[in-house]
């Protein structure tokens, strides 16, 4: 993320007037904003929903974009020529291209995707604040659940910052739920628990 205003600047010279530019940048307000004052309307906002926590050349999956999401965030200033060419790179590779504004991206992205970071990586760090080394006799659901944790922390240090007011709402959200299914457990309101897990299965099985 901190790398696109440079690249952008060192770019813009060399341009052609039919050149059309894109990111796939996973917060979308701040780029768009900076990226379109240095580019002009050739530039329009990505962000493929694709991808692993691992990252470089052996990581790389040739199906990696089919049937994925990919947003794409124009603004009044995107030049209509730019915004096909850019949709239509994105469908060649297989995307399902979503038009969203940057800050609807923003505020959804925070919960799907950043907010799912942070509270892996909150709860690796819980587990071995009191049972260190307890993960050599994990199975499938510590797998699962902390597997975005290996995600390159530099990268989503970035992230998290760049986007902090939606993902600092969505872990206002997380810190309410979590107090409600503490007070569940507090008081064997079996019940409500069981209610709450029910709803949880429910809208996890609506996902493909």
């Amino acid at each position: 993320m901190g790398a696109m205003d440079d690249l952008a600047e060192r770019i813009a010279p060399h341009l052609s007037k039919a050149a059309a530019v894109t990111d796939a940048g996973s917060v979308k307000a701040g780029v768009v904003q900076r990226l379109e004052a240095i580019l002009g309307g050739r530039f329009v906002g990505s962000h493929p929903m694709a991808g692993s926590e691992k990252n470089g050349l052996d990581a790389a999956q040739e199906d990696l974009f089919d049937g994925a999401a990919c947003i794409l965030t124009p603004t009044p200033r995107s030049l209509p020529s730019a915004l096909t060419a850019i949709r239509n790179l994105w469908e060649t590779v297989g995307c399902r291209v979503v038009e969203l504004s940057a800050a609807a991206h923003d505020e959804a992205i925070a919960r799907v995707s950043h907010l799912p970071h942070a509270a892996a990586a909150a709860l690796v760090n819980a587990i071995s604040l009191r049972a260190p080394g307890a993960e050599a006799l994990a199975g499938g659901g510590y797998r699962d659940t902390t597997r975005i944790a290996a995600s390159p922390p530099a990268l989503w240090r970035e992230i998290f910052l760049e986007n902090k007011i939606g993902l600092l709402a969505g872990l206002e959200d997380f810190a309410i739920v979590l107090e409600d299914l503490k007070q569940m457990i507090r008081t064997d309101d079996a019940p409500a628990l069981e209610a709450f897990l029910a709803r949880a299965k429910e809208t996890r099985d609506r996902q493909p």
